[in-house]
This record gives structure tokens, sequence and C-alpha cells, in this order.
């Protein structure tokens, strides 16, 4: 039901965060109490054998399934609660703002969203004609973007209300007797957008029954992030134990708000610090040269670095910032000289923002993909040449080149390449070696940091001589970081 002018000034998003994070903190004790279950059934079970045990086993690793899906619909209503906490928190301030203008300006506002102008002047003379014409022009201005204003709140809580009816029948669906499980062949879409579809039309236990067939599926692109990081997370558990310590380490580096997106047996990994389906800012970041898994904590701590700057460039904001560990990075400096593993890469961090799209909840959030080293090289080889990428902005961090002489050469879906130069930028630090790559060897390019390239070039500290710096843009003292959070978070 569209809301009133009453309505419009007593609502605030605050109720919803509160209920977001009650439900969350819910899901972490219960899921507390089923670790507590699972290590003790583990006890009992290595010393009880047989028929019976084998029985229990199996009657309780269904529970458990069912329990951690639960688990999973519970943590998509917090989040579709908060998602609307900051959608309709937008909507509701835009029609606050319109209305108390409108007011301030002397119009006269009723409460279902009317507006009219003051009591007229007498028509003395020319001056009092105008200044009613004036007043009656604002008053419809007025009405006309208020009512628009509430219409969209109108809009975003019905949709807001539809989200949430289709998880509360996903939960209670789990809740009664479990439907057919997927069989006979199966051939998922490739294409993200297709894929989502299809998925998005399965129930939660078809899905489970596809992740039997497909432990891998949580790394397909146009699944939900929670979604992807539940498969990815059992995943890793069966590759935690291998002799392999490469994935306990990356077990070890995640936390309850990392969303694991996708981890492969080739050494790739990708990780979101907070939701980018639910998002209004979502950031990518592309690491370079001699990136793997074993040392991915480093990676991680220039995400987090990103994403505390980001949300403290707009504190309003939900926001996230993705590691994509998702390419054969070259493993040294002589391998980096090479575009083959730029032009290996393009077409994943290409199909990977497409699933970025194809999940997302909601407006289209505001996309950036920001590449550090080498990881700028692959960003170029994703945007020349015919490819492109569906994001808003790119963002060139100490880059050896990315294979093109001018802003222009690059190529966003959506941006003209006339507009380009608003759409990216550049930083070298004044001692990182690094730029000595274009500007020296020319393997990969023109040097976007440059003016004469074109990209909006902010400042970065100047560091020292030496290779220290090239790893330093995401310090706290460094300017960089600032500029950063706030390209991120659009401001």
């Amino acid at each position: 039901m569209r809301p009133n002018i009453s309505d419009v000034h007593m609502w605030s998003p605050e109720p919803l965060r509160r209920l977001s994070s009650h439900l969350i903190e819910a899901d972490r004790q219960v899921e507390d109490i089923l670790d507590e279950i699972r290590r003790r059934a583990d006890a009992e079970f290595t010393v009880w054998k047989g028929v019976g045990a084998t029985a229990a086993g199996a009657h309780l690793s269904g529970t458990l399934r069912t329990s951690s899906r639960i688990s999973i619909v519970v943590r998509s209503i917090a989040d579709l609660y908060a998602g609307a906490a900051n959608t309709l928190g937008r909507a509701y301030l835009e029609a606050r703002t319109i209305a108390d203008e409108a007011s301030f300006s002397g119009m006269t506002v009723t409460n279902i969203g009317e507006v009219f102008p003051p009591s007229p002047l007498s028509p003395i003379n020319l001056a009092d004609i105008l200044q009613n014409n004036q007043y009656a022009e604002a008053a419809a201005t007025f009405g006309r973007t208020l009512s628009a204003a509430l219409d969209t709140v109108e809009c975003v809580e019905h949709e807001s209300d539809e989200a949430l009816a289709i998880a509360f029948r996903q939960l209670a669906a789990l809740l009664e007797a479990p439907p057919a499980l997927v069989s006979g062949p199966i051939i998922l879409p490739d294409n993200p957008t297709e894929l989502s579809a299809y998925w998005n039309s399965l129930s939660p236990i078809e899905k489970d029954s596809l992740a039997t067939r497909f432990p891998t599926i949580g790394n397909r692109d146009g699944l939900p992030a929670l979604d992807r990081d539940y498969y990815n997370r059992r995943y890793l558990d069966s590759l935690s134990t291998s002799p392999d310590r490469t994935y306990a380490a990356v077990a070890s580096e995640l936390r309850p708000d990392m969303f694991l997106l996708s981890l492969s047996t080739d050494g790739h990994a990708v990780i979101a610090l907070g939701n980018p389906d639910t998002a209004d800012n979502v950031a990518t970041l592309v690491p370079g040269t001699g990136t793997s898994l074993s040392g991915i904590g480093g990676d991680l701590a220039r995400t987090t670095a990103m994403f505390n700057s980001a949300r403290a460039a707009a504190p309003g904001s939900a926001n996230s910032v993705i590691l994509w560990s998702g390419y054969n990075a070259p493993p040294s400096l002589p391998d980096a000289g090479f575009d083959s593993f730029a032009d290996g890469a393009a077409p994943a961090l290409d199909k990977f923002q497409d699933g970025l799209r194809a999940s997302h909840d909601g407006p289209a959030s505001h996309n950036v993909v920001i590449g550090h080293s080498y990881g700028s090289t692959v960003i170029g080889a994703a945007t020349t040449d015919g490819a492109s990428l569906d994001v808003d902005d790119l963002v060139f961090v100490a880059s050896p080149g990315v294979d093109a002489d001018r802003v222009s050469d690059l190529r966003l879906d959506s941006i003209s390449a006339a507009d380009m130069g608003e759409h990216v930028y550049a930083t070298t630090a004044f001692w990182d070696p690094v730029q000595l790559v274009p500007k020296v060897l020319g393997t990969h390019g023109f040097d976007p940091s440059d003016p004469k390239f074109g990209a909006q070039v902010f400042e970065s500290a100047p560091g020292a001589p030496g290779l220290s710096i090239h790893g330093e843009y995401w310090n706290a003292e460094n300017p960089a970081l600032n500029t950063l959070g706030r390209i991120i978070s659009g401001t």
C-alpha cells in the first residue's frame, strides 16, 4: 500500500536492521549447537558399530544437512531484511526530502502527498500574477516528484515483500516432507543469467541433490552468494584433510562474515567480504604476479582494508569487496612479461562479473574492478580487442600496462568510448619500479598512470626506493586507500 506523509516521516530502517542482526545471531547460536552435536556424535560412533549405528549415522547426517539448509534460508532472510533496510531507506529518504523541501518553500503538503501553493496574492500588478504562476508551477512540480517518490516506496516495499515471501515458503518447505530429488541427466546452463534462473526454480532439497552430483557446484557464476558459500565451505571441508595444506590455509582465513564464492583444486579461490547480492557497491580485486592460495592472507588483508575504507567513505551504504584469485597468475617476474596469463584469465573474469549481475537482488549495484600490478593487465585483456566487462568503473594500481595506449581503447558494457575517461582510475607511487615496465620495456602497452593515457590519476604515497612500495598502497597512512574507498562507494 502506498504510504502517506506521516508514514514517510515516522519510518526508520533500524527495526529491519535489528531483525537482521537478531536472525544472524540466532543462526550462529544454532550452528554452535549443531557443531557440538557433531562432535558428540563422532565420539559415540568411534565405539558404537553395527547396523543400528549405521542407520543412526545416516539419519543424523540427513538431519544435519536439512539443518544446514535451514540455516542458509534463515541467513537469506536476514540478508533480505538488511537489503530492505537499505533500499527502503533510500526510497523513504527521497520522499521525505521532497516533502520537506516543498513545505520549506511555502507549499502545503497533505498527508496523502498532494502539494498546493500558498494562498495567491491579489493580482494587483504583473509581479503578483507572475509570483502566483511561479508558486502554482512549483507546487505542480513538487506534486509530480513527490507522487513518483511515493510510488517508488510502494514498489520497493512490494518487491521486498515478494522476496521475503519466497524465502519463507522455502523455509516452510524444509519443515515438511522432502520432495523428490533431481534425477536423470542434467546439463547445467553455462550462461550465468540462465543458470541463475534455473537455480531459482529449484527447491532447497533439489539444490542439495544437484550439489551431491556436482560437488563443485558452488564455483558456478550466477548462483547466489549464500549458496555458493554454503556448498564451497562443504567442499573445502573435504579438501582441508588432504596432504596439500594450501586448503587448510584457506580455511584458517575464512570468517563468518566472508563468502567463499569459488574454490578449485587448481589453486584458485574467490572470497567476498559482505554479500555481493545485497550490496549497493561491489568491488573485485584482481591480484598480480605470484598470487597463490598459500599467501591468500596478504590479499585478504588488502581486500579488508578496502572494505573498511569504503564503509568509512559512505557509512550508510552496503558494500562488498571481493578477492578474485580465479586465474593462473604469473609465478615470477619474468613470466609477468607475457600476455598469455592475462589472455587466459580474461574470459573467467568477464563471466564472474556477469554472474554478479545475474545473482544480485534489487536495483543494480555500482560495480568496480580493481587490478593490482599484473591484475591490471588481466583487466586490460578483458576490456580490449572486442572484449568488455559489465562493470561501472576500472581501477589500475601499480600497473605494468593494460595493453592499451589510451583510455578510449578500453570497453565497458554500458559506457561509451567517449565517456571512458570518467570511469577509469589509475595510480602508481613515485618510487614504484613497476612504472619502468611500460616506460622502458613497453611489453604491456602504455602506462595508465601517465596523464596522457586519459584515466583519472589519483595520489599515492611516494614510498622509498626498492620493491616494498609495490605492496603498500593499502597501508592505512597511504592516501591511495582513502581514494579507493571513495571509488568503491561511488562518493
